[in-house]
């Protein structure tokens, strides 16, 4: 049987809200339930929203660096007049 994948579309605040949630469900104890089977795919949701929240805060720093260069020009040498010394 194969899998299929979807694009799903969260903001960074929806990641971090089903992080919390998963986390809350994760932490419950429930007695007598497969010694904790129940948790393995919430917790391998969760490590998947959590890699992509780290990904999506990497691209935010990633966009903020481009902008200070491009504000600075340091992508256009010709124009730093400190270079041109």
């Amino acid at each position: 049987m194969s899998q299929g994948t979807a694009l799903i579309k969260f903001s960074k605040n929806e990641i971090e809200l089903l992080i919390n949630s998963l986390y809350m469900s994760i932490s419950t104890v429930v007695p007598c339930v497969e010694n904790g089977e129940w948790k393995k795919p919430y917790e391998i949701i969760q490590k998947d929203l959590i890699n992509i929240k780290l990904q999506l805060i990497e691209k935010e720093r990633e966009v903020k660096i481009d902008v200070k260069k491009e504000e600075t020009g340091v992508n256009n040498p010709a124009e730093c007049l400190d270079c041109e010394d």
